[in-house]
């Protein structure tokens, strides 16, 4: 009997809950979950997104993501105001706290990704990143559902971030 390999869309799957494991637990440190995070790198590189782009890029119900928020703007990492086209539209940025915890949860985020890949020589590295770019640029144009973020050049975002570059992406 020949012994089957796992398939890679399960082994992506597995080793993306791995590592976004260990990001909720480092993140612990900073009161912060996986999706927060994610949504304070998308404010950094997309200022100004409702929260409804927000839950549309996550997939999930507006009244969820509005918890989320609810949230975050209880702890002052968010701000919003109304926007002037449409004032039942309200545009989120990030405020000087939100983005201080941006930069501690990437630092964060940069470690856990060394410490994952301490194994690989830096050359395999680069082409395991450069691997996964083309793949995602692949899955997100040839996708069923257009990515609901600006598109640029680059591979835009997290982190994640949508339609951006996973090299600066802070998304899980």
């Amino acid at each position: 009997m020949s012994e089957t390999l796992p398939s890679i869309i399960y082994l992506l799957n597995q080793t993306g809950q791995a590592l976004r494991s260990r990001l909720e637990g480092q993140f612990r440190c900073l009161n912060m979950t996986g999706i927060q995070f994610t949504i304070l790198g998308l404010l950094d590189r997309y200022s100004g997104l409702s929260s409804a782009e927000l839950a549309r890029r996550f997939f999930v119900t507006p009244q969820t993501m509005n918890q989320i928020v609810a949230g975050m703007l209880k702890r002052g990492l968010i701000e919003r105001s109304i926007s002037e086209d449409n004032r039942r539209i309200l545009h989120m940025t990030l405020s000087p706290a939100g983005r201080e915890t941006l930069k501690q949860g990437t630092a964060i985020a940069e470690q856990v990704e060394a410490e994952a890949l301490k194994w690989m020589a830096p050359e395999a590295t680069e082409q395991l990143r450069q691997q996964l770019r083309v793949l995602l640029r692949q899955l997100r144009t040839n996708g069923p559902t257009p990515h609901p973020l600006p598109e640029t050049d680059e591979i835009t975002t997290d982190g994640d971030g949508a339609d951006s570059d996973p090299d600066k992406e802070t998304a899980l």
